[in-house]
């Protein structure tokens, strides 16, 4: 569906207003790698692949698809994401039903931060402490207000590697994509984030050898996750990053 010249004002806008700017002064660049959705391959083979590396991502869950087919493959259980947390991954929030945030009222809007927040909080995560990524990548004004004012980061979808500071309310990717490419190589994006010290934010959603179009085969990961370690960047979930950041 194309957007209304409001619509497309709105998304325009939101680049620069509602802003947290973290600043980035670490000794190292710092890379992360998150899921959208949870599909279960993400879960079980994506999981499996950071943990041989000796890495963690961050899984951004919409409560709505537990136990559910999205885009005809089967998404997280519960006790996947219980495994998923007891192996020192990060769950984040999706919205509940998957939705595109940008386009519902104000009201509709917390309301499915609130039952996002309370899903996860059943797992045993503190609803005060949560990152949160747009479904869709859908960000405006009012849904990066609201987001700002409800979760301790937000990511959006693309837009490269953060250098000097980050937006903590629409923080940046590089799409990992296997049948839409970013159009920017991961090496070139990488190579920024470990001689300026950035932060690169990685974004995917299945990991299987045939993957959907914003999904990634195993090998199309493991290599990504091998250059960032041999790039000096260190590899942390996007909490983790939050945390490494703050210190410096």
């Amino acid at each position: 569906m194309s957007l209304s010249l409001v619509q497309r004002a709105s998304r325009f806008l939101s680049r620069r207003m509602h802003r947290r700017l973290l600043p980035l002064r670490a000794p190292v660049g710092v890379v992360s790698f998150t899921f959208d959705d949870a599909p279960m391959t993400a879960c079980i083979a994506g999981a499996a692949l950071l943990e041989k590396l000796g890495v963690r991502g961050t899984y951004y869950i919409a409560g709505g698809l537990t136990d559910r087919m999205e885009e005809g493959m089967a998404c997280h259980s519960e006790s996947v994401l219980r495994a998923l947390l007891a192996a020192g991954h990060q769950l984040g929030a999706h919205s509940h039903s998957h939705v595109h945030v940008d386009r519902l009222s104000a009201a509709a809007r917390r309301d499915e931060f609130s039952r996002s927040s309370g899903f996860l909080s059943r797992l045993g995560l503190d609803p005060g402490s949560l990152d949160f990524a747009y479904p869709f990548g859908g960000v405006n004004l009012g849904a990066k207000r609201d987001a700002g004012r409800s979760y301790r980061s937000s990511r959006a979808t693309g837009g490269g590697t953060h250098v000097g500071f980050a937006d903590l309310n629409a923080l940046k990717t590089h799409r990992l994509y296997l049948s839409e490419p970013d159009g920017v190589p991961f090496a070139d994006r990488l190579g920024v984030a470990a001689s300026q010290k950035g932060w690169l934010v990685v974004n995917t959603h299945d990991v299987q050898e045939s993957p959907g179009p914003v999904g990634c085969t195993p090998s199309g990961l493991s290599s990504a996750v091998r250059q960032a370690l041999d790039s000096g960047c260190v590899v942390l979930p996007v909490g983790g990053a939050l945390d490494y950041f703050s210190r410096f």
